[in-house]
C-alpha cells in the first residue's frame, strides 16, 4: 500500500514539475535578452492560469501562439486550451470568432496559433478560419471592424498573417485574394512612403492621428512584403541573417513573371497588380520607417509595434534597418527597460497580451514562417532591391533591376564559365529561370557538362552545378550531391543539401538546418565555424548517406561509391 502511494505521488511530482519548469527557448544571442525571455516564458504561463483574467478568443490565442513559438510543447494546458478553444468556434465546417467586434484580429491570430500547434494536421480548421477571413474582406481589397466599410491598416495585417498560416498548411488561398490586399495598401500608403491606421478617415491621437505612424507603417510594411510573397515568390528570397549570404538558389517554386497567372479558385487569374509597384511600397516604407525609427513606439500600443517591426525586417532580410540600424539590438536594449520584475511588460491591452508581443520580438519567429514558405534553403536578398533601401533610386514606383542576360543553357553556362566578376550573378539567375520555365530536354542535354562543374575551381560554378544537378530527376546524381557535401565552401555545402531535399522530394530534408552555422552566435569565432562545419558535415552525410542506402536501385548497388559510403558508417 505504501509503495502503491509512493508512486503515485512520484508521478504526480513528475507531472507538477514538468509544467511548471522554466522555458528553455531559443537563443537569442544576447544573454541579456534570453534571461529577459525566460522570465517572459515563466510569467505568461503563470498569468494564463489566472481565473480573474477571464481570457477568451484572441487573448488567449496570442499568449498561446507566443508560447509556442518559444518552444513551449503542445500538450502545455495553457497552450492546448487554447487549441481547443478555436476548435470550438468552428462548427460543420463553419468558424464564428468569439469576438465579433475584434473578428479579423481573432481569426488572425487563431490561425497563426493553428498552423504552429500542427499546421497540416489542423487543416480543416485553418480552411474554415481562411474561409471566413476571405469572406470578411472588402470589394477594394481592405478589411475592417463590421460597422465600418473605410479599411484598417491594422485589422488588414493580421487578415493577411492569418491568410499566409493557412496557406503554410497547405490551404489554397486564392490570388485574387492577395491581389486585392496588395491593390488597397499600395492605394492607401500615404505620399511621404507611411502608413496610417484609417486612410481617409479622422482618428484620434493614440493611433497616430491623420499622419503616418511608426505602429502602421512597420506592419503595413511586413504585410506588403507578404503579399509580393505570394504573388511574386521568386521575387521574395530575403537574405540570411547569418554566415550564408550569396545568391543561394535553394528549392523554389516554379519562375513566376511580372505578371503571372495563377489560379484564383475559380480558374486562370491574372494578377493586377505590378511587381515594380510592390517593389517600390516595400522600399518606400522601409524608407520612412528607418528614417524615423523609435525603438519603442511612443503610442499605447507600445509593444505591439515592435513584432510589427520584427515581421517588416525579417521578411526583407534586414539585420540592419534600411543598412544602417540594428534594430533587434537596440529595440531588444530598449524593452529590457521597460520589463517589470515579474517578467511581464504592460500594454493597452494588459500585461498578457504585452508580454506575448514582447516574446514573439526576441523570438523572431518571422524567418522560420519565411523558410516554411520556400520548402527551406538559403534566403537571398529580394530582386533588385539595393541593400540600403532607405536611399534606393525608385523611378515611377519601380526599383531598378539588374541586367538580363537571356540565351540557350549552353550559352548561360559558358557565360558562367567565363567567370566575369560582373556577369557571375546575373549569368546564375538567367540559369535558374531557363531551368525553371524552359524545356526539360535543354537542361537533360547539359547534365555532363554541368556534372564536369562541379569539380571546378571556383565555388560559384560548384554551387550552381550542384543546384542544377538536383534539378535533374536523376536519382544517379545524388552520388555526386552527397560526394559535395564534403566541399570546403559553406555555400556549396547548403546549396548540395537543398538540392537533395529536391531530388528525393524530401522537403524538410533529413531534419537538419542547411546552413551549417545556424546554431553558432551572431559573431561567432573561426574556430567555432570550423568546429560547427566539420560536424554539420559529419552528420549530413551520415544522414543522407543512409537516405541513398536505402533508395538507390538494387542494379546499381555495391559499387566503389557504395561501399565507401558503408564504410564510413562504420
Amino acid at each position: 500500500m505504501f509503495r502503491k502511494q509512493t508512486l503515485a505521488l512520484l508521478v504526480v511530482l513528475v507531472a507538477f514539475c514538468a509544467q511548471t519548469a522554466l522555458a528553455v527557448p531559443p537563443p537569442t544571442g544576447d544573454q541579456r535578452f534570453d534571461a529577459a525571455l525566460r522570465k517572459a516564458i515563466d510569467f505568461l504561463k503563470q498569468k494564463m492560469l489566472d481565473p480573474k483574467l477571464n481570457l477568451h478568443g484572441g487573448y488567449r490565442s496570442l499568449p498561446a501562439y507566443a508560447l509556442l513559438t518559444a518552444g513551449e510543447p503542445k500538450t502545455l494546458p495553457q497552450i492546448s486550451q487554447a487549441v481547443d478553444e478555436v476548435k470550438s468556434r468552428i462548427k460543420d465546417g463553419v468558424y464564428k470568432p468569439g469576438n465579433a467586434s475584434h473578428h479579423i484580429y481573432e481569426s488572425g491570430v487563431d490561425a497563426m496559433l493553428m498552423e504552429s500547434a500542427g499546421g497540416d494536421s489542423h487543416y480543416n480548421e485553418l480552411k474554415a478560419i481562411s474561409d471566413y477571413i476571405i469572406a470578411q474582406q472588402g470589394a477594394d481589397g481592405s478589411w475592417d471592424y463590421p460597422a465600418r466599410t473605410v479599411g484598417d491598416t491594422s485589422m488588414a495585417q493580421y487578415g493577411v498573417l492569418g491568410l499566409w498560416a493557412a496557406s503554410r498548411a497547405s490551404v489554397d488561398i486564392p490570388k485574387e485574394v492577395w491581389d486585392k490586399a496588395a491593390s488597397w495598401h499600395i492605394k492607401t500608403q500615404r505620399s511621404d512612403g507611411g502608413f496610417m491606421y484609417h486612410p481617409g478617415v479622422n482618428v484620434g491621437a493614440a493611433t497616430g492621428g491623420n499622419a503616418s505612424s511608426i505602429n502602421m507603417t512597420a506592419g503595413a510594411t511586413g504585410t506588403v512584403s507578404i503579399l509580393q510573397m505570394q504573388l511574386y515568390p521568386d521575387s521574395m528570397k530575403p537574405e540570411s541573417e547569418r554566415e550564408v549570404k550569396k545568391k543561394a538558389f535553394g528549392i523554389l517554386e516554379a519562375k513566376q513573371p511580372d505578371a503571372p497567372v495563377g489560379d484564383g479558385g475559380g480558374g486562370p487569374y491574372k494578377i493586377q497588380t505590378p511587381l515594380s509597384a510592390l517593389e517600390g511600397s516595400r522600399r518606400q516604407g522601409l524608407g520612412w520607417a528607418t528614417s524615423r525609427f523609435q525603438p519603442i513606439s511612443p503610442l499605447p500600443h507600445k509593444i505591439y509595434y515592435n513584432y510589427a517591426l520584427e515581421r517588416a525586417a525579417a521578411l526583407n532580410g534586414s539585420r540592419l534597418l534600411g543598412g544602417k540600424i540594428d534594430w533587434f539590438k537596440v529595440s531588444g536594449e530598449a524593452l529590457l527597460k521597460l520589463q517589470k520584475s515579474e517578467g511581464s511588460w504592460d500594454t493597452y491591452e494588459g500585461t498578457h497580451i504585452g508580454t506575448s508581443f514582447a516574446i514573439l520580438f526576441y523570438i523572431r519567429p518571422t524567418q522560420k514562417a519565411v523558410a516554411a514558405q520556400y520548402g527551406g534553403g538559403l534566403l537571398t536578398g529580394g530582386r533588385g532591391l539595393p541593400s540600403d533601401l532607405a536611399n534606393a533610386d525608385v523611378t515611377g514606383g519601380a526599383v531598378k533591376q539588374k541586367r538580363k542576360i537571356e540565351g540557350p543553357l549552353d550559352e548561360l553556362l559558358t557565360e558562367l564559365s567565363a567567370l566575369n566578376p560582373d556577369s557571375i550573378a546575373d549569368a546564375q539567375a538567367a540559369i535558374v529561370e531557363k531551368v525553371q520555365v524552359g524545356s526539360r530536354e535543354d537542361l537533360l542535354g547539359e547534365l555532363d557538362r554541368i556534372r564536369e562543374l562541379i569539380h571546378h575551381p571556383n565555388a560559384e560554378l560548384r554551387r550552381t552545378a550542384v543546384w542544377a544537378l538536383g534539378r535533374s530527376g536523376d536519382l544517379k546524381d545524388a552520388n555526386l550531391l552527397i560526394e559535395a557535401l564534403k566541399d570546403n565552401n559553406v555555400d556549396v555545402l547548403a546549396e548540395s543539401y537543398n538540392s537533395l531535399s529536391y531530388l528525393s522530394r524530401k522537403i524538410d530534408g533529413v531534419g537538419m538546418d542547411s546552413n551549417p552555422f545556424a546554431e553558432l552566435s551572431e559573431f561567432p569565432t573561426q574556430e567555432e565555424k570550423n568546429a560547427a562545419m566539420a560536424s554539420w558535415q559529419k552528420e549530413a552525410l551520415s544522414r543522407w548517406g543512409t537516405w541513398y542506402l536505402r533508395v538507390r536501385p538494387y542494379a546499381e548497388r555495391n559499387d566503389i561509391f557504395e561501399l565507401g559510403l558503408r564504410k564510413k558508417k562504420r
